[in-house]
């Protein structure tokens, strides 16, 4: 047997001239670990809660920190910023966030992955009506809540079949929390006007009507994340679970209306059924 014969590989071992491509849950990983370890070199010895996240890096500097792997860069950035309000257990209100900090993680997460909706979604439904309480108590010359709208509109206009849930919800933080029904109208004006690509559902097409146009801003909103979860068949797992917490969250408030029927499916009627087709859209 000749002793010099080369070798068999192991099994997991990369032809020569090849190189093994990291996995996408450690690129998440270490763009997470180099967030935190931005966070800690920029803290003080003595921890205290900040109540910023600090502005956000450059979008080349997450892609070169993720291998340039933009997406997953994007997905942590917002990650990172949806956990900024845990700090070692204690949670910040955000009400008394750095809102400009915010919309700039917003931005970087949005410039990553244009794409996905995860930083739209943050924006019109975690953000944008505290904002708005925000410049309420502060009183603010600039307010934050309107400049968090234009995020969600202008995500919208860049992909409006992947963003128009957010901007429907940004029309009902205008109409009913800002008083703003300029704003409103022209965001829904938008959906109404989007091509038929997007595949936007005729009730969404119709928001003046069959959602800003009730009075009462707990009906409006019930109406519209009812529709949201049920009346479309694309919105993904994770959007559901939000948009079904919140619904239940709805229910317990004070003098909110009981339901004859329990799910979901009990809020579509509040759509005329003109509004849906065959197909549930």
């Amino acid at each position: 047997m000749n002793s010099y014969a080369p070798r068999d590989r192991a099994p997991d071992t990369p032809p020569p001239g090849r190189r093994r491509l990291a996995h996408p849950a450690w690129i998440a990983l270490a763009v997470l670990l180099g967030l935190q370890v931005a966070l800690a070199l920029r803290a003080p010895d003595t921890w205290h809660l900040e109540v910023s996240a600090g502005t956000a890096p450059p979008p080349a500097a997450l892609r070169l920190a993720s291998l340039d792997e933009p997406l997953l860069a994007g997905y942590a950035s917002a990650l990172y910023l949806q956990g900024y309000d845990a700090q070692a257990g204690a949670m910040l209100p955000l009400r008394s966030a750095d809102f400009p900090a915010i919309r700039t993680w917003l931005e970087l997460a949005f410039a990553l992955n244009p794409h996905s909706s995860y930083p739209v979604m943050l924006a019109a439904f975690d953000y944008s009506e505290t904002a708005h309480l925000q410049d309420e108590m502060r009183h603010a010359a600039l307010p934050e809540a309107p400049a968090i709208l234009d995020f969600v509109e202008r995500s919208y206009r860049a992909d409006p079949g992947a963003h128009w849930r957010w901007l429907a919800h940004a029309a009902w933080v205008a109409r009913y929390v800002l008083h703003d029904n300029a704003r409103a109208l022209a965001e829904a004006h938008l959906l109404r006007a989007a091509p038929a690509t997007a595949n936007i559902p005729e009730w969404a097409r119709e928001l003046d009507t069959f959602v800003l146009g009730r009075p009462d801003a707990a009906d409006a909103r019930r109406a519209l994340l009812g529709g949201l979860a049920a009346g479309t068949r694309d919105t993904p797992p994770r959007d559901l679970e939000r948009l079904a917490g919140r619904i239940a969250s709805m229910e317990t408030l004070p003098g909110s209306k009981p339901q004859a029927q329990d799910g979901i499916d009990r809020l579509i009627p509040a759509f005329p059924p003109s509004s849906r087709r065959a197909d549930g859209r």
